[in-house]
């Protein structure tokens, strides 16, 4: 099927190719085009099932209004919230979002961020993956607006959106000891990323302001690769080491770890419990006790576009750092 192009359009209306574009591309008003004619214009391309070519457009305006979006993987339900949080928020704006996982690899970060990049986006929104620091400097060299949210690196200044990782982690620790608990184990998700560690230090700090003894042998280390063999590998070495709670830090690792703990405390007197940074919709649902905390989702997505917007819109980039606290819950 032939694309259908602005000449078409002005041959079927019998009008300049010129007129037309002024109207597709927004000026009609400006070009005192009547609103009669915007309309007849605007009705004809829609009927001829018209699409805007955008690269022409950003070739010709210097802008695209569209945003890149690259998440470590989109089928994990925090990172899906938060793509349809900044696609939603970007609309207000004027802006579509393209997205792409990058299953915290560099090589494919980058490749998504050329691709982006060939596709002439405004700017990017990125939740960088260990690897990326050098591409996210050239990127600033560059000038080409850009955004971390989720996490960043400690020796990279730039637009930052990130929740308060460690203050987090300490307060759902430090509520677990409150509870008289003293063995808690921790199973953290660590391939080099910022937010990670930070949780992992709200872990140690809790234990340190309570005057309970660190304990390696009670801190799990997983990577993504093979996660559910090692999550579930990590869990039972916790158990067996007599855990009174478990410590997860992100949701993924706590939905791995829940149904080897359900089956040890229905075979076992000695109940450990789960607390979890972070969590998934059907956690209210279950029924075991657990804490876990709730990230701002909305509130990420939201501070991410109002930053991306703000340099897309100025001469000049401003480095911005964004820090939000979450809330903790308990099903009891």
């Amino acid at each position: 099927m032939k694309k259908v192009s602005l000449a078409d359009i002005s041959k079927e209306l019998g009008v300049s190719k010129t007129l037309v574009s002024f109207v597709m591309n927004g000026k009609a008003e400006e070009m005192r085009i009547s609103e009669e004619m915007t309309e007849k214009v605007l009705l004809k391309a829609k009927e001829m099932g018209y699409k805007a070519n955008y690269l022409a457009k950003a070739l010709r305006t210097g802008k695209s209004n569209t945003i890149g979006l690259i998440v470590a993987d989109i089928s994990n339900t925090f990172f899906a919230k938060l793509a349809r949080s900044i696609e939603d928020e970007a609309i207000k704006y004027g802006y579509n979002v393209i997205f792409g996982s990058s299953d915290e690899d560099s090589k494919k970060s980058t490749k998504l961020i050329d691709v982006f990049l060939d596709k002439k986006v405004d700017g990017l929104i990125i939740c960088p993956s260990k690897g990326d620091e050098n591409y996210i400097k050239k990127l600033q060299k560059a000038k080409i607006p850009n955004v971390m949210v989720d996490r960043y690196f400690s020796n990279i200044e730039g637009n930052i959106v990130v929740v308060n990782n460690k203050e987090g982690a300490f307060q759902i620790v430090e509520g677990q000891i409150k509870k008289r608990y003293k063995r808690i184990g921790c199973v953290n998700f660590n391939v080099g990323l910022i937010q990670m560690d930070y949780r992992l230090e709200g872990y140690k700090a809790a234990l340190v302001a309570n005057e309970i003894e660190y304990d390696d042998q009670l801190v799990k280390n997983v990577s993504f690769e093979n996660i559910e063999e090692k999550a579930e590998k990590a869990v039972k070495e916790l158990l067996e080491n007599d855990v009174e709670v478990i410590f997860f830090t992100n949701n993924h690792l706590a939905f791995l770890g829940l149904k080897l703990i359900k089956e040890h405390n229905r075979k076992n007197k000695r109940q450990v419990s789960i607390c979890s940074f972070d969590s998934y919709a059907f956690m209210d649902l279950l029924e075991v006790p657990i804490v876990y905390g709730v990230q701002p989702i909305s509130l990420l997505g939201k501070n991410a576009v109002d930053l991306i917007v703000k340099q897309i819109d100025s001469d000049t980039l401003v480095n911005e750092k964004r820090v939000l606290p979450i809330d903790i819950l308990e099903i009891k």
